[in-house]
């Protein structure tokens, strides 16, 4: 929800209204360095900045969210930039040909084309945010919860945190409770990538 407008709108901008430049050159280059970067890097860049200069609270789910957006950023821009590229020049000059405006040639042409590319991305985006830990470590999402989060800015732990907790439990009553939790796991990722798929598959035209 955070990184998927964001991205996209921004890979409109770089991709078909960013003049062609050393500036746009360099946020091409930092992007695609963004997207090689471990993913405890941006633990560690959510617990300076959210943390410790914007004094949010601490294993809170918000800045959980946030820290995965700034993750999965680069990967949805990626993929955002070579789905707008594999649209045929054709079709923008045509609509110009027909008087559209470069915004009427984006959100109604261009952007309804290049949408299951888009979509893929962020498939492959959310499914890389829903298995990572090291980040959420980072801003104390490991830290014992008292009492079931009331919101987005209680205390709380994520699921492969409490995946890891539970399995090293000697207890063997931690044993379902480990494989409960990967089945919970699992099928919201199962369910996330069939409704992806299933947008995809309604945006997908030929030409």
């Amino acid at each position: 929800m955070l990184a998927f407008p964001v991205a996209v709108l921004a890979s409109i901008y770089l991709e078909e209204f960013a003049p062609k430049n050393r500036w746009t050159d360099l946020i091409e280059v930092n992007i695609n360095n963004l997207a090689a970067v471990p993913s405890i890097i941006f633990g560690l860049l959510g617990l300076a900045v959210f943390l410790n200069f914007f004094g949010l609270p601490r294993s809170a789910p918000v800045v959980g969210g946030m820290v995965l957006a700034l993750m999965t950023l680069p990967t949805i821009i990626i993929a955002s930039r070579a789905a707008l590229k594999s649209v045929p020049p054709s079709i923008r000059q045509a609509a110009l040909g027909m008087g559209a405006s470069r915004i009427q040639t984006v959100t109604h042409h261009v952007l309804p084309l290049a949408m299951p590319g888009i979509l893929t991305g962020t498939i492959i985006g959310m499914a890389q945010a829903l298995g990572e830990t090291a980040p959420l470590l980072m801003i104390g999402m490991v830290a014992f919860v008292a009492d079931i989060p009331g919101g987005f800015t209680d205390s709380a732990t994520v699921l492969p945190v409490q995946i890891y907790l539970w399995a090293d439990s000697p207890e063997r009553a931690f044993v379902a409770k480990t494989s409960a939790a990967i089945m919970v796991l699992l099928a919201f990722l199962i369910l996330m990538n069939a409704l992806a798929v299933l947008l995809r598959k309604r945006f997908e035209r030929r030409w």
